[in-house]
């Protein structure tokens, strides 16, 4: 078992900016909540194989636009609260934390719950990169509709009419829908605990040691970023086996909030060639050119301000930024087991008004097809 520090905090942090994809908090909110944990005692990190198998584990996670952000004081308060909750309905002795996935943030999801506890944050995060879909974090449990699995989620000010304070026993995929129709409706993201698993279970669904990965590739990062973001993009590119897509000027950057989701798309001019349009539902999901597609979720897609070297969420792309466009194919990533599911994309399809290609890739086990296939999209509406 590690103890965890600040080297260790910005390390996590910027590599989960990068496997952020655009989602999952952002740098600036990621080293906030971790320093916070820090000031409040010393987080622990596990690996699994460290823990029994029988050991139970809860994720903890977070739902709401990237443009909901609140203070991160407020969320660790509400991280604490449903953790609270939980543990009310809960008749299960909990062994450790998962974060739901890797972001900037979401790599410190369980710090602070941790230092006070002294249980140890589990580096086996429900995937290995941010994804906009609770149950793409949800171990699997989707596929067992017979399974009851407890849910709490709190947001919101107190005795504000937008507080939220819920507990649900149901199936994973009522659950998610619960929560993620509270957020559209009451407009305030949602910290949550969720999904009480035993180490067993999660071995075999979880991104396992993606938080290392993420510390990998932020000591990278933070290694190059001195010499300018050609140097970083060269490394990371050695480093994921992954390669630049684009490179240009954002032309537009258009996002608008819809059913708890930051929708949209951002256009990308390149001097000599044709523009590129990256879709957007909380993290970059799709990237065209022209007619050919050049990366889909579960590819990595990471958009990289050309000045400063560093990654951008989805809600940091500005109009006139000087840009690169960087991919990692889903073979070179750790992903949690959802992520093979073709079926959880349907929802952001409609949403996006966008037919992902599915080129080499099995309707309800996608994780076969290719990074840079030229497969395009049927239809494209934004």
């Amino acid at each position: 078992m590690e103890l965890l520090d600040e080297v260790c905090l910005q390390q996590m942090v910027y590599g989960g900016a990068v496997l952020g994809g655009g989602g999952g908090g952002t740098i600036g909110a990621g080293m906030e909540a971790g320093r916070e944990a820090l000031r409040c005692g010393t987080p622990r990190l596990a690996k699994l194989s460290e823990l029994p198998h029988h050991a139970s584990l809860v994720t903890l996670s977070r739902v709401g636009t990237v443009r909901g952000e609140q203070s991160v004081e407020m969320l660790d308060r509400h991280q604490s609260e449903s953790l609270k909750l939980f543990l009310k309905l809960s008749e299960q002795k909990i062994s450790g934390f998962l974060p739901s996935e890797v972001g900037p943030l979401a790599v410190t999801y369980g710090w602070k719950a941790s230092a006070l506890t002294g249980l140890p944050v589990v580096d086996a995060p429900c995937n290995g990169r941010a994804h906009p879909l609770g149950l793409m974090g949800s171990l699997g449990l989707h596929r067992f509709p017979r399974h009851l699995t407890i849910t709490a989620a709190v947001g919101g000010a107190l005795k504000n009419s937008n507080r939220v304070e819920i507990t649900i026993k149901s199936n994973a995929q009522h659950a998610a829908e619960m929560v993620r129709n509270t957020v559209a409706r009451v407009k305030v993201p949602l910290a949550i605990t969720r999904n009480p698993l035993p180490a067993s279970y999660v071995r075999r669904h979880a991104a396992v040691g993606a938080l290392s990965v993420a510390r990998g590739v932020g000591k990278e990062l933070l290694r190059h970023i001195p010499a300018g973001c050609s140097a970083v993009l060269h490394a990371l590119s050695a480093l994921m086996r992954g390669r630049l897509l684009a490179q240009g000027v954002v032309e537009s950057a258009e996002l608008r909030e819809q059913g708890g989701f930051s929708l949209g798309r951002i256009m990308i001019a390149q001097p000599g060639s044709s523009p590129v349009m990256v879709a957007v539902c909380n993290e970059y999901m799709v990237a065209f050119k022209g007619g050919a597609t050049l990366a889909v979720i579960p590819d990595l897609i990471s958009i990289f301000n050309s000045k400063t070297g560093l990654p951008l969420s989805s809600a940091e792309v500005r109009r006139a930024q000087n840009v690169v466009v960087f991919g990692v194919p889903r073979k070179k990533l750790l992903l949690g087991s959802p992520m093979k599911d073709r079926r959880l994309l349907h929802s952001v399809e409609r949403l996006l008004r966008i037919d992902f290609p599915v080129r080499g890739m099995s309707r309800n086990n996608a994780d076969e097809r290719s990074l840079y296939s030229p497969a395009g999209p049927r239809t494209v509406a934004l």
